[in-house]
């Protein structure tokens, strides 16, 4: 039986974590696979009676954190402290004998298939791709590039960076990828998915994006 950690950082609105764990509810595991999740929950204790279904440890960073209808109001500081966030994550898969590591992050609202999916596509690094009006959670090189009119089309695709959901195998974190800021690069590339990127990059691994 293979195992499977769903997690992420959980920094969010009540309503908006419960339309997430809906959709962790109704994922489908296939046979021959358990799922298991964990979160890391960050100045949230409104969430804490919420959580079902789950092992989860708190932190408290000391951070305000705010947000608009349109973005996240990220610092250098708060992107740097995130990186720690997840990598207690991946922390957790390795202590714990997993052989994936599914990070979700808890604005997203999953469709039933996409675990199913990211399995059978068999890659070490592989994100599940989602849209807003001009924006997606793939892109080719760079702090963002356009994403590419064919990720449109399912179907799965090499990117160069890619995060937010995505499934990793276990030899990827054994390898020493994670999320720690790269310090010679830490302010040229805002957000801790680039430097995971990066790093695995450097370390041979590829990324792929499925679009089903």
């Amino acid at each position: 039986m293979k195992k499977i950690l769903i997690t992420a950082p959980l920094r969010q609105d009540v309503d908006v974590f419960e339309a997430y764990q809906t959709g962790l509810d109704r994922l489908e595991v296939p046979e021959g696979f358990e799922a298991s999740r964990f979160f890391v929950v960050n100045d949230c204790e409104e969430v804490l009676p919420l959580i079902r279904n789950a092992k989860y440890v708190t932190a408290d960073t000391g951070d305000e954190y705010r947000k608009t209808s349109e973005t996240h109001e990220w610092t250098l500081e708060l992107m740097a402290k995130m990186s720690g966030l997840r990598n207690r994550t991946i922390e957790e898969m390795l202590d714990g004998g997993y052989d994936y590591w599914f990070s979700v992050d808890t604005d997203l609202v999953l469709d039933q298939m996409t675990l199913r999916y990211l399995l059978e596509a068999d890659r070490d690094i592989v994100s599940e791709i989602f849209w807003t009006q001009n924006w997606c959670n793939a892109w080719e090189h760079d702090q963002y590039s356009p994403p590419l009119e064919r990720w449109r089309k399912p179907g799965l695709y090499r990117v160069g960076m890619t995060g937010a959901c995505t499934l990793v195998k276990r030899r990827v974190f054994e390898a020493g990828v994670d999320y720690t800021q790269i310090p010679n690069i830490w302010k040229a590339l805002r957000g801790e998915d680039r430097h995971f990127c990066v790093r695995a990059a450097c370390a041979g691994f590829e990324m792929w994006v499925d679009t089903h």
